[in-house]
């Protein structure tokens, strides 16, 4: 056996105690998660509240809670979930409009991170569908603006019939402010001390049938209705800068 092979088989068979080793440094050196300050745990439990709170008629809305898989709540660890379709009635609409709305608090930045509708849609089983419509956007309501991104995606359904939706998304931070971009929830996430702050992420899912700027008008109007939920996140009033 030469010095090579020696040397080799020496360094696989410390292979599994050199890991346990590792793995005990970058437990000490990670940062891990801390306890949340009162006054953090205080406006999450706000937060949960107000979602509770969201009435299920807003003017002409009517609206309906839709599940959120168990598997999305365990990847995302949230602090609370917000998800509902609303439906507008006393309207001679074809086909009828409907929203659905979905508000996610995370008490850590950290549980955000990889969720957001270009990994999230594609992975089950939606494709990314390009349109002439703007990227980008922004939801305006009750002296509120919010700069979302605007995506499309498309899938065969069970029927055979092609399933389209678009997406509005935006992340809304601890102080108030407002962000379309996932970037600024990766920064946040790079400190402890701001990612325990937390971070909500809002999507409005309409169909294409309503064109770009009839889906902002009614998604406008239906969170107008909702004012006491972006109260407690702090959303701040004006024309919210992007991080």
């Amino acid at each position: 056996m030469n010095r090579r092979t020696i040397i080799r088989n020496r360094v696989m068979a410390a292979a599994p105690w050199l890991t346990l080793i590792l793995l005990a440094g970058l437990g000490r050196t990670l940062p891990v998660r801390v306890e949340h300050s009162e006054q953090a745990e205080q406006r999450k439990a706000e937060i949960a509240a107000a979602m509770q709170a969201v009435p299920r008629f807003i003017g002409d809305w009517v609206g309906e809670d839709w599940k959120v898989p168990p598997s999305a709540q365990k990847l995302l660890r949230p602090n609370a979930i917000f998800s509902r379709s609303y439906l507008r009635l006393n309207r001679i609409d074809t086909p009828p409009q409907r929203l659905q709305v979905l508000l996610v608090h995370c008490g850590d930045a950290r549980d955000m991170i990889g969720h957001y509708p270009p990994i999230c849609y594609p992975s089950s089983g939606w494709v990314d569908q390009r349109s002439e419509e703007p990227r980008s956007a922004a939801l305006t309501f009750e002296g509120r603006r919010v700069p979302v991104r605007v995506y499309r995606f498309r899938r065969t359904g069970d029927d055979g019939h092609d399933q389209v939706i678009r997406i509005f998304n935006a992340f809304i931070l601890p102080d108030g402010k407002t962000t379309r971009e996932i970037d600024a929830i990766n920064r946040q996430s790079e400190r402890l001390a701001v990612s325990v702050q937390g971070v909500a992420q809002l999507q409005i899912i309409t169909s294409p049938v309503m064109s770009g700027e009839e889906a902002l008008q009614a998604a406008g109007q239906l969170l107008g209705g909702m004012t006491d939920l972006f109260d407690a996140l702090g959303l701040e009033q004006g024309a919210a800068s992007e991080t």
